[in-house]
């Protein structure tokens, strides 16, 4: 029983018990178990079998009982029990992107649906629309979401794909046999969205890394083999390439099997490849072509090539250039860990500031803050700011944005932060005029610094809501507001398309966390990432800057 089944389980277990209508601190308390387990470093066996399962956060009594029977039997009687009370069908309509605990039970109770493929039949019949408190736009989206899973053409998101892919590099290069290997394709290129992993192998024997890779603890199935590549899969159903080449070859092939088809064939284009062997690096292969060096990530034919040539490719921005994080979470909201564990954990990684920025009191279920609350937390910030000379602790909120675009809070509250996030996290079935109306609205409140997660979207589960991206750039750059980067890879939003516009307009950005436990602040590199796809340098970046210059901007 590995952490990610119990996680599944406990996860389960809480979308159940909110079907059902139980107590909503109970289905926090299995979500916030299963948060904190996601994050463990140790095998959850063995602080069971240490009688220390009672020292995870959110693991009381009952979780720890659920937690003892999954892993001595290998299944849960408390699942199993809820199983036939709650169909477990339900489980995967609930993750349908868009859809709620709402909605589901409407279906359910009224409907007795209990599955997609039925669901998706009374959607299409106009079934759904005839509900209470149901409408047409409902039965719409629930058919867009179910379409939208059936087609993601199994992509996994980059947050998936790259530290599979990094562990299997590592795994491959441990033999004595591999001179070198990079891992190249869309995953070099960092896309939000990977359809497999290609790595570029320099080899002695291929025969020998056939061996290598049939030991891989997260292999499902070689495919083909032969003295050209490997193919198979890996965990999640990830299919996987290795590709192997000569070593006067391998730099050309490094380039050639890193960028995009457009950027390859242009570059290429009058180019004899013969005269690029024994090259020893990408620089010197770009350099020989009549091309300055061109990064990874910019390598789509986006304007790069020409860019190259006249020397004009931007230095990108990276995670050594990160100095602080403008949207974190703790356990006052729906966070895992407390304020000072988040403080250390930044201190660690090397911010010298972050802001707490916990929901506002619109959103009950991740536990928002009322005034009270937020004015109690702001004293608690004050009281850890005395202890640290080396770290800055900024009062802020992720406040909702209601229906309107007015704001979870009143104006009086808002001044005092010194870090106002503003992000949707509801109504995201308005039509695109309404949607662009109501976060425009938001924009022109003085108080909103931050815009969060501009377009919701959910990688591989909820597609972006309609908007008109660039009327609302054109509000951010006249209010002067920072445009979030969220660099959970779940997320990435906003995209490298919308990031470069706005670096065209003077736009400022920040690439932030969304961390929501002290061990989350790795997740800043995936966002630099798609930062870096999006052209950006450091001084696009606000939270690049020192702490006084942040400060300033944002007064202005």
């Amino acid at each position: 029983m590995t952490n990610r089944e119990v996680v599944i389980l406990l996860e389960n277990i809480a979308n159940l018990l909110q079907l059902k209508g139980e107590n909503i601190y109970k289905v926090r308390a299995y979500k916030k178990a299963a948060e904190s387990i996601y994050h463990l470093d140790t095998d959850i066996r063995l602080l069971s079998d240490a009688n220390r399962l009672n020292e995870i956060s959110g693991v009381g009594k009952s979780v720890k009982n659920t937690i003892e029977d999954l892993i001595q039997n290998g299944r849960s009687s408390y699942y199993d029990e809820l199983t036939k009370e709650v169909p477990t069908g339900l489980l995967e309509i609930i993750a349908l992107p868009g859809v709620g605990f709402k909605t589901v039970k409407t279906i359910w109770n009224q409907l007795g649906i209990d599955n997609i493929d039925d669901l998706l039949k009374a959607a299409k019949n106009k079934q759904i629309r005839k509900l209470n408190g149901m409408g047409g736009k409902t039965e719409y989206n629930i058919i867009k979401s179910i379409e939208t899973v059936k087609n993601s053409g199994g992509k996994a998101t980059l947050g998936v794909a790259l530290p599979i892919a990094e562990e299997f590099a590592d795994f491959i290069a441990q033999s004595e046999n591999v001179k070198k290997l990079s891992i190249v394709g869309s995953l070099r290129r960092r896309k939000s969205l990977i359809g497999d992993i290609d790595i570029l192998i320099v080899a002695d024997d291929y025969t020998k890394v056939k061996e290598k890779v049939a030991n891989f603890r997260s292999l499902q199935e070689i495919e083909t083999i032969n003295q050209n590549n490997i193919t198979g899969y890996l965990n999640y159903n990830i299919p996987f390439e290795l590709i192997f080449v000569s070593m006067e070859d391998y730099y050309c092939s490094l380039i050639y099997t890193t960028g995009s088809r457009k950027h390859r064939d242009k570059l290429f284009a009058n180019c004899d490849k013969r005269l690029l062997k024994d090259s020893r690096s990408e620089e010197e292969v770009y350099n020989q072509i009549g091309l300055s060096y061109i990064p990874p990530e910019l390598r789509e034919d986006e304007g790069e090539l020409e860019a190259a040539k006249n020397n004009q490719i931007p230095k990108l921005v990276s995670l050594s250039d990160i100095k602080g994080d403008l949207h974190l979470h703790s356990d006052w909201s729906d966070g895992a860990s407390k304020i000072e564990d988040m403080v250390e954990s930044a201190r660690l990684f090397g911010l010298s500031y972050i802001a707490i920025t916990d929901h506002s009191k619109s959103l009950p279920i991740s536990g928002g803050l009322n005034e009270d609350k937020l004015k109690l937390q702001g004293k608690v910030i004050d009281s850890i700011n005395e202890k640290y000379s080396d770290i800055k602790i900024l009062k802020g909120i992720e406040v909702d944005i209601l229906k309107d675009g007015s704001l979870d809070f009143d104006d009086d509250i808002l001044r005092d932060l010194d870090i106002v996030v503003a992000s949707v996290h509801s109504n995201f079935n308005f039509d695109k005029n309404k949607q662009t109306e109501r976060i425009i609205t938001a924009i022109n409140n003085k108080h909103v610094k931050i815009l969060g997660h501009l377009t919701g979207r959910l990688l591989s589960r909820r597609s972006a809501y309609e908007l008109d991206i660039d009327e609302i750039l054109q509000e951010v750059k006249r209010n002067k507001v920072i445009l979030e980067i969220n660099a959970h890879p779940d997320r990435l939003d906003i995209d490298e398309i919308t990031a470069r516009k706005a670096k065209e307009l003077g736009i400022k950005i920040a690439i932030n966390s969304d961390a929501h436990h002290k061990n989350e602040f790795y997740i800043l590199k995936y966002g630099v990432m798609n930062a870096r796809r999006g052209w950006l340098e450091p001084q696009d970046v606000v939270n690049t800057w020192d702490i006084e210059k942040l400060i300033n901007y944002i007064k202005e």
